[in-house]
């Protein structure tokens, strides 16, 4: 009955306090469970938020183990300069780590040099305030090298925002100094500046940027990508760059030939294609003239291995070893006996 409807005052008094009497403890029961389970879960909380702070800091730190280990592997694999087109494996953005590709980072580099990387491919952009990094693109998301749509932004703002958390944002200072450290490795740039102002401005801060830290002479180590003949004469005219390289993309093959026969009267070493754009034709054409033919990104040893039957020479990748991309290049090219016969001699070709 609802005490409303008690019409006596003093039974109305006497119902109330029995009624509170009686439910009383339960309310402070469940008020006093709310306070503790509110407790426990604000507990709870601090000491979650404190574990993945402390696991993120242990990764950090392993992630530097890591960095540093490969570093120190990587002295020690220093071999003499050899002339950049006698290998067959091309560190796509100076190499992947953790399944993670577009990296553009010396944390990726380390780690390739010692697999035997001594060719590094690294994509370049100019920041808001004109400082040469490698990235691939501006993405909404600056973490993210994959993302698009992005504008570009300030040189500290890039170097302060770790690629997807973790990795080491890299600029094109930051590789001259591994150049200068490591000297049997070559930069190959690509630029996504292909109409002539664009390539002199973007070559001409490279240029500028090796200069001011006196490493001019590392840009000889530098293999320039260009895209078509302006660029080429655009980054020509800015500094006398000794060694290039023809990228190609959905080209008949009309034009590819105008291609190669520049590419021969200019001295260009070699020509990348899409691995669309590989064919018979244009692999014969390349053999004929003596220029080197590679194609990219390839991360699987066997689509290597048939790529090179066509007669690619060489190919990108984020993750193959360069041993396995020889093993390839050797299937394609001997006979299965003489391909089994130097895998014996040599048992380090497949690791």
């Amino acid at each position: 009955m609802r005490l409303s409807k008690i019409k006596t005052k003093e039974i109305r008094y006497v119902v109330w306090k029995y009624r509170l009497k009686r439910f009383l403890p339960h309310i402070l029961t469940l008020f006093l469970a709310v306070i503790v389970a509110g407790g426990a879960f604000s507990a709870y909380s601090v000491y979650h938020k404190k574990h993945q702070k402390q696991l993120a800091k242990q990764s950090e730190v392993q992630r530097e183990k890591d960095v540093n280990t490969a570093r120190k592997k990587a002295q020690k694999e220093k071999t003499t300069l050899k002339p950049w087109y006698t290998y067959h494996s091309i560190a796509h953005a100076m190499g992947g780590l953790d399944g993670k590709d577009y990296l553009n980072s010396i944390d990726g580099f380390y780690p390739a040099y010692q697999k035997g990387y001594r060719v590094f491919e690294m994509d370049i952009l100019l920041t808001k305030d004109n400082v040469a990094i490698g990235k691939h693109q501006w993405g909404c998301k600056l973490s993210d090298p994959t993302s698009k749509k992005g504008d570009p932004v300030s040189y500290r703002k890039f170097k302060n925002t770790k690629i997807y958390g973790k990795y080491t944002p890299t600029s094109f200072l930051d590789v001259l100094n591994l150049m200068e450290k490591y000297p049997d490795f070559y930069l190959m740039t690509d630029s996504k500046s292909t109409e002539p102002a664009d390539a002199k401005k973007e070559f001409n801060v490279l240029v500028q940027t090796a200069k001011k830290v006196g490493k001019e002479d590392l840009l000889d180590r530098v293999i320039v990508q260009v895209y078509n003949q302006r660029m080429y004469w655009a980054v020509k005219s800015m500094h006398p760059f000794k060694h290039f390289v023809y990228t190609t993309y959905k080209q008949p093959d009309a034009a590819f030939y105008k291609v190669v026969k520049f590419c021969k009267q200019n001295g260009i070493e070699a020509i990348t294609s899409p691995k669309n754009d590989i064919n018979d034709y244009r692999m014969e054409l390349l053999a004929k003239q003596g220029i080197y033919s590679y194609t990219h990104s390839v991360n699987n040893a066997y689509f290597a291995k048939e790529f090179m039957k066509l007669g690619v020479y060489g190919v990108y990748s984020d993750f193959l070893s360069p041993a396995q991309v020889n093993n390839s290049y050797i299937r394609a090219n001997c006979p299965r006996f003489a391909s089994r016969y130097v895998k014996t001699i040599l048992p380090g070709i497949n690791q």
